[in-house]
């Protein structure tokens, strides 16, 4: 996460920007911070947050979404409930991210989509040369990290910490 910059980081390091929230995301952030330093379970915690998404009007679309998504996902691996992300879930996050879908990836680099379909399901594995080829698409690179950098990353601290900095300013 940069600092004093108004930008969430996902644990798969999409920048979410938070200061190109509405009034009422920012409410309904603020009111998620708060039930999230409560330290629910996570499944609890995750069943509140979509009921109040749900009530909230707000658009699946929203970084706000992503955000919450983020937080129950923090939540979970910090209580052993949750497998941190693995390579897949960087390459799906960044997929989505530049192409919008798997399937519009798929058609822009010819990777064929039942094998990525397979990969993203746990059923197989890219090769070595297939991973290389993606990453060049994607202009990302593979990094190897320890155990506790992987864990700072994904630490509900982290999370908390970018959102007491800027969506608590809501008067």
């Amino acid at each position: 996460m940069v600092k004093n910059a108004a930008v969430y980081q996902t644990i798969t390091g999409r920048r979410l920007p938070l200061s190109k929230l509405s009034r009422p995301e920012k409410e309904f952030l603020s009111s998620v911070r708060r039930k999230y330093h409560a330290r629910l379970e996570w499944t609890r915690f995750a069943a509140w947050w979509n009921a109040e998404f749900t009530k909230s009007g707000l658009s699946i679309k929203s970084s706000v979404y992503r955000i919450c998504q983020d937080l129950e996902a923090r939540l979970g691996i910090h209580q052993g409930s949750v497998s941190p992300p693995d390579y897949r879930d960087f390459l799906a996050d960044l997929i989505d991210g530049q192409f919008g879908s798997r399937l519009e990836f798929c058609r822009a680099t010819g990777v064929d989509p039942g094998q990525l379909s397979r990969v993203f399901a746990g059923r197989a594995d890219l090769s070595l040369q297939a991973l290389q080829k993606v990453l060049a698409v994607l202009q990302a690179q593979l990094v190897i990290q320890t155990k506790e950098e992987a864990r700072e990353l994904t630490s509900i601290a982290r999370a908390e910490g970018a959102l007491a900095l800027h969506v608590l300013n809501v008067s």
